[in-house]
């Protein structure tokens, strides 16, 4: 059994360990919430999803092409590659084509939102996904990303 006394401080070994269980223990969780699925639930979700299944397969092709050329075009800023940024205006412009082809244009397909986030050192990531009202809480949106929705909507189909 373990005691411990008021009047004696703690040594320097027993400070690190609590220092080196709470970081370990910090770590777990911090990976057990990036890891775990986003879960979206709501009737606004559920119809959002119904409405981007029920599009033309060439929305969904167009909006596929469109995430890749942006995410392309992102990682090709962040390491000054040109061929991936003309890669990334290939995959748009083929995107556009795709819609002209079928007598669409792009406001008749719902398209994510893409952003770029700066990271340190002058790199740049992106995010891909959309903006919907929320179902509850006090928010007025939830951000769905990319992955999750298309998930969602290959399981609708």
């Amino acid at each position: 059994m373990l005691m411990f006394s008021r009047s004696r401080k703690p040594s320097a070994s027993s400070s690190n360990l609590s220092i080196r269980v709470f970081t370990v223990g910090l770590a777990l969780l911090l990976e057990a919430c990036v890891t775990a699925p986003t879960r979206y639930e709501g009737a606004n979700f559920a119809a959002f999803v119904q409405s981007l299944a029920s599009q033309p397969q060439v929305c969904a092709n167009y909006r596929e092409l469109y995430v890749q050329g942006f995410r392309q075009n992102v990682a090709g800023l962040s390491k000054a590659d040109e061929r991936l940024q003309s890669q990334a205006r290939e995959n748009l412009e083929q995107s556009r084509m795709l819609l002209r082809q079928a007598g669409l244009s792009p406001t008749d397909c719902a398209r994510p939102h893409c952003i770029i986030e700066p990271l340190q050192g002058g790199r740049l990531d992106s995010w891909c996904g959309y903006r919907l009202a929320a179902d509850r809480g006090e928010e007025l949106y939830q951000w769905l990303d990319w992955e999750t929705v298309q998930a969602s909507v290959q399981r609708q189909q």
